[in-house]
């Protein structure tokens, strides 16, 4: 099990419970669980009866009265609340209507004698961690709104009222599939960004048709003539998208429509650089072109890009791209998620990647070898920062989360990113001369994994290393340190024998190996779990 972030600061009598649900969790652990506690007898569901089912659950596990929470606005608040709430807003819950979802709350303001009274939404609530009265269970509460939250949120489509098979079954899957797949950064940008815009216009077009019934209810009868076409064209436009949006969450469909692209042909299967020009002086460009001349062949052909991903949407498997000083945005990886390399001219601290798109990992090489070298990788807001499936090999790089302390969210800190590096089971990672800095976990390294790091340094992280016992991890001539919990995990099978051995020594026989390492200033240097 992976370790749920602690709070790094002193009990703040506002400071929300943490909003985890999903961040950890794969496709299949999200579809059991939403089963389990939505639909626990595996019932067939259709779509007319997901809202009931929905407050059946709200009713066995939300309190109903007498918990305070920060009242949080998203895009699905009524303006007119906005008007009269400024988010986030501290309130106490003195009534919670199951039926609708909705709870009645009294606004909590020293400043005004008279208790204002507003009736929002649950899934708009945030429980506050510490309650004035110990006795309500918050905890379960809050994983309830929770999974509410990310149910309305991310699964729930306009038109699954209509739906008369088995929900559970037949969509729900495909849904928390797409959910993340969208997490990870698997699909291509067209893909993506036509999701997206479907889901958009999806939303915008129920907006509409609920508009026009209520006016449709309190209208003449000439003025119902009037609508009645207008509803049908937006009922076809409706039923369009939810065709679209049907094929996307199909992969094999997708892979018909939104499959590679060939923009550049090769004139052979050699690899060829491509250069990334940015605004630079001409002694700059100079100076990288001498660069280029000393590190290839000087007859090597060189594509010229203006900025990285114009050359990331045209490089091809094995191709190498380069770049110079400056901050390189770029969205999705193409072919390069399947082997190339990435090199950086310059000091490494004047060349940072960013990873740019409202994904939730930055990077995702899937197999193939690839090489980073001599570049800042900075992350911000990712569930991980380089999901390793393939060989992927790192060299005099820097991967920089988002500060861990930041107070930007009611006082309260947040992580700016869950992992550094993600290495899935077979995948291999090779870190030489490198920083992890400022992450949750700086490498969380699945079961069959391998892992190699050498002269580098993990640092500022909640945890330095997490590893399965099956993993085969080895650090030479590396510190850890500043690690708020601990710098090494290893979780291990509950019958599995190990010794706790410092001081360069192995650490789980054949699996585990340190030598000339430095551990300082930790809160603990390892700990294993069984």
């Amino acid at each position: 099990m992976d370790h749920p972030i602690k709070s790094l600061q002193k009990s703040n009598p506002f400071e929300t419970l943490p909003e985890t649900y999903s961040c950890r969790m794969s496709a299949s652990e999200i579809v059991e669980d939403l089963t389990k506690c939505f639909n626990p007898e595996k019932e067939i569901v259709k779509g007319q009866e997901l809202q009931q089912i929905i407050v059946f659950y709200a009713e066995q596990t939300i309190e109903p009265v007498g918990w305070q929470a920060l009242w949080i606005a998203d895009s699905k608040t009524n303006s007119t609340l906005k008007e009269r709430l400024t988010s986030p807003t501290l309130v106490e819950v003195s009534n919670v209507d199951y039926q609708s979802l909705e709870a009645t709350v009294e606004v909590i303001d020293e400043k005004h004698e008279e208790k204002e009274t507003e009736t929002v939404l649950l899934t708009e609530l945030h429980p506050l961690k510490h309650q004035e009265n110990s006795a309500i269970t918050i905890e379960a509460t809050h994983n309830a709104i929770q999974r509410i939250r990310f149910f309305y949120n991310h699964l729930l489509l306009p038109w699954d009222s209509d739906i008369q098979e088995d929900w559970f079954q037949f969509h729900l899957p495909a849904r928390v599939g797409m959910f993340c797949e969208l997490r990870s950064g698997m699909l291509n940008q067209e893909t993506v960004v036509r999701y997206h815009y479907l889901l958009s216009e999806a939303n915008e077009v129920e907006k509409k048709l609920q508009a026009m019934a209520l006016k449709v209810e309190f209208s003449e009868d000439d003025m119902e003539e009037e609508m009645v076409g207008n509803i049908t064209e937006l009922n076809s436009k409706l039923e369009q998208i939810q065709q679209d949006i049907e094929i996307i969450l199909n992969p094999n469909t997708r892979m018909l429509l939104f499959g590679s692209k060939v923009t550049r042909v090769k004139r052979n299967e050699d690899p060829e650089v491509l250069l990334v020009v940015q605004d630079q002086s001409c002694l700059s460009l100079h100076q990288t072109l001498n660069q280029l001349e000393s590190e290839f062949n000087p007859q090597l052909s060189i594509r010229c890009y203006p900025s990285l991903q114009t050359a990331l949407d045209d490089c091809r498997v094995d191709d190498i791209v380069v770049i110079s000083k400056g901050i390189h945005n770029l969205y999705n990886v193409n072919s390069f998620r399947h082997g190339g390399t990435l090199i950086g001219i310059g000091a490494k601290e004047d060349i940072v990647v960013h990873p740019g798109s409202n994904i939730e990992v930055g990077l995702t090489f899937d197999d193939g070898n690839v090489l980073l070298k001599n570049c800042t990788l900075l992350i911000n807001n990712k569930q991980s920062g380089i999901a390793v499936k393939g060989n992927v090999t790192l060299e005099n790089c820097t991967l920089r989360g988002a500060c861990l302390a930041d107070n930007t969210k009611n006082g309260e800190k947040d992580v700016g990113s869950w992992k550094g590096f993600y290495v899935a089971p077979q995948g291999k990672l090779f870190l030489k001369q490198c920083n992890v800095i400022n992450f949750d976990v700086g490498l969380r390294v699945r079961a069959a994994g391998q892992v190699v790091l050498s002269t580098s340094e993990v640092s500022s992280c909640n945890i330095g290393i997490l590893a399965e016992e099956e993993t085969s991890v080895q650090i030479y001539d590396c510190e850890l340190k500043q690690c708020k919990e601990y710098a090494i995990g290893v979780e291990m099978n509950s019958d599995a024998i190990g010794e706790t051995l410092l001081g360069g020594k192995e650490l789980v026989p054949d699996t585990f190996k340190t030598e000339n390492c430095r551990f300082s200033n930790n809160e603990s240097n390892v700990k294993l779990e069984y």
